[in-house]
């Protein structure tokens, strides 16, 4: 048996190995997740957006993820130059990226949500702005109205349009965004402040994403991946109410049960500025751990890593059970390539990448307290 000096880097590296998610598979366990660079065309993923994801699969990403936040509605108008998955001609252009994607060696998947009360009711078609309960969001300011149940019965069923859309454009798969947006809104008791069906206890207040959740996977069936990025606790600061963990935790159990394959996790809300910076912080933010997350035998965690330098995830792979990534950062899509053996030192600071540790992303469904 060689020693370990022997055994190529490559080898040892888990950041390198391939991961195989449901029948994908992809080539590494690094991830450029989902953030908006607002460089589509009238909605649409055209050649610059194209191009920006194609460069990084050619610098060697195992999977990136488009559509910060792509829309599945008229009255989820773009509020920072969201991709609108309600058009159907948004397909072709979705294949040409998916297949130019594929070519260079990732696999692509899009983010889709439905942005509630985080946009403007001024601006679109200026529709009103929905969401569970009628209370403003301090960024963006909309005045939202409390979905009634027509409302909501038509956003299913553009969720569902939504993902059929992604699948038929090549993708291999989406993820489902709930914080700061409509789905979540009905989760938390920080913003679904509701007496009817919809509110009020956990399994009400879970009703509506679950619902959107098997919409969408009874329109793709069974095979097409779908993942959700949520709040695993939205830490209101001075004992507000809101999202807690153990809440979360069972809403990501049932999540799963209804048909989610992944979990993109954060910690923490976007409702402010201020705490957007804590979620989603700069670059050259230190890492930090959220306690409490570890797998049992079921879950699919998809977990930030440290994204300032592969050659740091490496040294940080077996430490923390879960950590945030530094805001996206889009300047340096190549620093993967500059992972692989002898290239280590070549890595610059940055880089919109999660690392997809061993022990970290592994197949199943549930979660536990550590």
């Amino acid at each position: 048996m060689p020693s370990p000096a022997a055994v190529p880097s490559r080898v040892l590296d888990p950041l390198l190995q391939p991961f195989r998610l449901k029948h994908l598979t992809l080539r590494n366990r690094v991830v450029s997740t989902s953030h908006e660079p607002a460089f589509g065309e009238d909605g649409l993923p055209k050649d610059r957006y194209r191009a920006y994801h194609v460069e990084k699969a050619r610098g060697g990403v195992g999977l990136t993820m488009i559509g910060g936040s792509a829309v599945v509605s008229p009255d989820s108008p773009p509020a920072f130059g969201n991709l609108l998955l309600y058009r159907d001609d948004i397909v072709p252009w979705l294949r040409r990226l998916a297949d130019d994607v594929h070519e260079a060696g990732a696999a692509v998947m899009c983010q889709v949500t439905h942005l509630g009360r985080r946009t403007s009711n001024f601006t679109g078609d200026w529709l009103p702005v929905v969401s569970a309960s009628a209370l403003r969001e301090p960024a963006h300011r909309a005045f939202p109205k409390a979905a009634e149940s027509w409302d909501l019965d038509r956003i299913v069923a553009d969720y569902a349009a939504a993902a059929v859309r992604c699948r038929e454009g090549g993708l291999d798969g989406i993820e489902l965004e709930a914080y700061g947006h409509l789905l979540d809104s009905f989760l938390s008791p920080a913003t679904n402040h509701r007496d009817d069906e919809w509110g009020g206890s956990l399994e009400k207040r879970m009703a509506f994403p679950r619902r959107v959740i098997r919409a969408v996977r009874e329109a793709v069936g069974p095979d097409f991946v779908v993942g959700i990025r949520m709040s695993l606790d939205e830490a209101h600061p001075g004992g507000l109410p809101g999202l807690a963990f153990e809440e979360a935790l069972t809403a990501a159990e049932q999540y799963t049960a209804d048909g989610i394959d992944f979990l993109s996790v954060i910690h923490g809300s976007i409702e402010s500025d201020a705490s957007l910076a804590k979620a989603i912080p700069s670059i050259g933010t230190p890492p930090r751990a959220v306690p409490g997350l570890h797998r049992r035998d079921k879950t699919t965690p998809l977990r930030p890593g440290d994204a300032r330098g592969p050659h740091r995830r490496r040294r940080h792979r077996a430490a923390r059970p879960a950590r945030r990534t530094a805001r996206p950062g889009r300047h340096d899509p190549r620093a993967d390539r500059r992972s692989a053996p002898g290239r280590q030192g070549d890595g610059r600071p940055g880089g919109p990448h999660q690392a997809l540790r061993r022990g970290e992303l592994l197949p199943g469904r549930d979660l536990r307290l550590g």
